[in-house]
């Protein structure tokens, strides 16, 4: 998100870049822009004034520090939310039309369902710091966003069998749930025990979009026709052909209980390495599925099991940034996904994260190399992290690198054979381990 703050009467803000995750079908930024005020004028056609979604858009427009004033006429309106009377099919149950306008916001959806996801994109284009600093004035781009979702499940399954969580963690993660589209929460007891809590729980989640099931431990089917695939894809195939809808959760790619980067600088977690990078490239349709087998592979899904000793603010270190890695995996069109992107685009979420007092991991600072070859003696050595801004220092002769060494600022040719040692930096700290190649 390109941002220019400036000071006058109050904080204001002109946003010049989208940074929305996850990645809509559609969207085109245009010339110009609309300027939201801290007080607005909002009309609803089509949507009851006790309607629970409503009154969580208009809790979600308040913890922007927005507060709009119902009016009868879209003409007086600064944002206007409409239900359509007409279904638009390109929309189906989920999606949204949002277009910012030089006279003001229109939103249309075929659901309130979709007109929540509306404003929660909205809200994804305002500052980062939007819920902890009030701004007199954020200009946003005029530009259009048609949006749907590729699968209808997109969710996470929650252990809490060591009872270490509770009822607030799982309301905040309903909320960052619903943030990035995620609908689908599986809890296993006794994540919360008491029947009135998991009540209040479930009105919640469903004025948010986020079905939730309470499950027992010890097996994750929880539809007659649904059954969670987490041994891999084959099993889901063998499952499609049985005639079951597939929900796919391969552990390589959807275990947040493992490592999402080096172990050794990690707080404890299962064997294995789950990166962000890793997660983003889960494809739930496996190469060559086609027909009623693709038809049957209806979304995909995360899991965590919280263990002794931990909480609420470990989990949310393993679950994000995974989680929204896996909302654009699920939600977004496999060709709009572009990792370099979404890696980008994760620098900004982290940024809306910390504002709300989320944890999160930072990521995996493991180079990542990519070499090409320029003749037969040489190659081009291109290096890279999971987190942008990373500074890379490093040495070929065989010293250990230091923040004084040389650092990398692009690809270089290197002589096959060459042993180049690297040390990741980022924000002034050495974040991993010194990493050894050998150029081939």
């Amino acid at each position: 998100m390109g941002l220019l703050v400036m000071w006058g009467c109050g904080r204001t803000a002109t946003v010049t870049e989208l940074d929305i995750v996850p990645e809509p079908v559609f969207m085109v930024q245009k010339e110009g822009g609309f300027t939201l005020h801290s007080t607005l004028k909002m009309s609803i056609t089509g949507v009851g004034q006790n309607s629970p979604t409503l009154k969580c858009m208009m809790k979600t427009f308040r913890s922007a520090h927005l507060h709009p004033s119902l009016v009868p006429s879209s003409s007086a309106s600064d944002i206007e939310l409409v239900l359509n009377d007409t279904v638009n099919t390109e929309l189906g149950a989920e999606g949204y039309l949002l277009e910012v306008r030089g006279d003001g916001i229109h939103l249309s959806a075929n659901s309130e369902v979709g007109l929540l996801y509306g404003v929660q994109t909205l809200m994804l284009m305002l500052p980062p710091d939007v819920t902890k600093v009030s701004y007199s004035a954020v200009t946003l781009p005029e530009c259009t966003i048609l949006d749907h979702p590729r699968f209808e499940w997109r969710g996470l399954a929650v252990d809490d069998s060591a009872g270490v969580l509770g009822k607030k963690f799982v309301k905040r993660l309903v909320d960052v749930m619903s943030q990035y589209k995620l609908n689908r929460l599986q809890l296993a007891s006794p994540c919360v025990t008491d029947t009135d809590e998991r009540a209040e729980l479930c009105e919640y989640a469903a004025a948010r979009n986020v079905a939730l099931m309470v499950v027992d431990s010890g097996g994750w089917e929880f539809e007659t026709d649904t059954v969670y695939c987490r041994r891999g894809f084959y099993e889901g195939l063998e499952r499609a052909r049985e005639g079951c809808r597939v929900v796919m959760s391969p552990a390589d790619y959807c275990s947040f209980d493992r490592y999402q980067a080096d172990p050794r600088y990690q707080p404890k977690a299962e064997a294995g390495v789950v990166t962000l990078a890793r997660t983003y490239s889960f494809e739930p349709v496996p190469d060559g599925t086609s027909g009623h087998l693709a038809e049957a592979i209806v979304g995909g899904c995360g899991r965590y099991t919280a263990i002794v000793g931990s909480d609420a603010r470990r989990a949310e270190y393993m679950l994000l940034p995974r989680m929204l890695a896996l909302a654009e995996a699920l939600w977004s069109p496999s060709e709009k996904r572009d990792w370099s992107l979404f890696r980008r685009k994760t620098e900004m979420q982290k940024e809306r994260l910390s504002a709300r007092g989320y944890n999160y991991c930072e990521g995996s600072f493991t180079p990542l190399f990519t070499a090409r070859r320029v003749d037969d003696a040489t190659m081009n050595i291109e290096i890279t992290t999971e987190v942008p801004n990373t500074y890379i220092f490093y040495t070929t002769d065989g010293s250990t690198p230091t923040r004084a060494s040389s650092v990398y600022i692009g690809p270089v040719n290197m002589t096959r054979g060459t042993h180049i040692k690297i040390l990741p930096v980022y924000k002034g700290e050495e974040r991993d381990s010194v990493y050894e190649f050998v150029i081939k």
